[in-house]
């Protein structure tokens, strides 16, 4: 809906509203209707029809035009509408904030990293169970999950971190190198990531490397492009643990060492509390520890299968 001009100053004199009535009017507003709103929220149209008159009347203000067969916003509804959809993104956060504090126990471990991370966790996935003592959720994705709001209980973020809450602990726990990989030792075309080569180092390198080969696609989720790699269709930048453990792919130019990432290990205090967080992390650790050379590149070729 369009922005409203309505200085919302001129509602700070009314009544507060109710939150219930609130939640009715924005139900009112998602559903488009009143019987839409009332199917939604288990009550009848006549109660959320009188619940808005309610809210209209405490606010001094007529919210919609009520048509014979519709309903708009008035210009007094688009300022509510805005101040109020926010408090309703807050209330559906309160549920995930409480239970961070007083979680289940029997609960995963919530376990937050890039594609590329998780899979590199997925292969040991039994042994940090066992050494953790707790089931783990991995929860793959680029977004950085909040720790501090409860919606994980361990991420593992690359690259360089921003500024921190001071709440949240960080530990370095390994290092990631890349290399370019391919099914044979001269491939004819290059799988490209799908950033700009102008704001993306790795994407530049791969440009570089590509030296007028075509290039066979453009994929930005990692595990993709491995296949792609696997099936032939070109050259890949690929994490060289997975690159180096695979017997069906050729590393065909070396890791570049200014494109290594860090891994970084973050919880919030109150998970380091927990025994079952803290056994999960101190078993991540312990698995980039043990594989520190395969991560940054630095062991031989193996010929240990992936089972993907």
């Amino acid at each position: 809906m369009a922005p409203s001009s309505l200085d919302p100053s001129l509602l700070a004199a009314a009544s507060q509203p109710s939150w219930d009535d609130l939640r009715i009017f924005l139900a009112v507003v998602a559903h488009g209707s009143m019987n839409g709103a009332g199917r939604a929220l288990g009550q009848s149209q006549p109660t959320i029809a009188r619940r808005m008159r309610v809210l209209e009347d405490g606010l001094g203000v007529a919210l919609f035009i009520r048509g014979p067969n519709n309903l708009s916003l008035t210009e007094a509804g688009r300022a509510v509408l805005e101040a109020a959809a926010p408090m309703a993104s807050a209330a559906d956060a309160v549920p995930a904030a409480a239970a961070a504090y007083g979680p289940d126990p029997a609960a995963p471990v919530r376990v937050t990293a890039t594609a590329s991370v998780t899979m590199f966790l997925s292969l040991h996935a039994g042994s940090l169970a066992k050494q953790g003592n707790a089931d783990i959720a991995y929860i793959p994705t680029r977004r950085h999950l909040d720790l501090i709001g409860g919606e994980a209980d361990i991420a593992l973020r690359m690259r360089r971190l921003p500024e921190l809450a001071p709440e949240l602990v960080v530990r370095r726990v390994g290092r990631v190198a890349f290399a370019m990989y391919a099914q044979t030792a001269s491939p004819t075309a290059v799988i490209a990531p799908s950033d700009d080569p102008t704001l993306s180092r790795q994407a530049a390198f791969v440009a570089r490397f590509a030296e007028g080969r075509p290039i066979a696609a453009r994929i930005g989720d990692m595990p993709i492009r491995y296949q792609a790699a696997r099936s032939g269709l070109g050259a890949a930048f690929l994490p060289c643990w997975l690159g180096d453990s695979d017997p069906d792919l050729v590393q065909v130019a070396p890791p570049p060492q200014d494109l290594a990432e860090d891994v970084f290990l973050i919880m919030h205090e109150r998970s380091r509390k927990r025994t079952n967080v803290q056994q999960v992390a101190n078993a991540m650790v312990g698995l980039f520890k043990k594989k520190h050379g395969l991560l940054a590149g630095l062991e031989p070729r193996r010929t240990e299968l992936l089972q993907i």
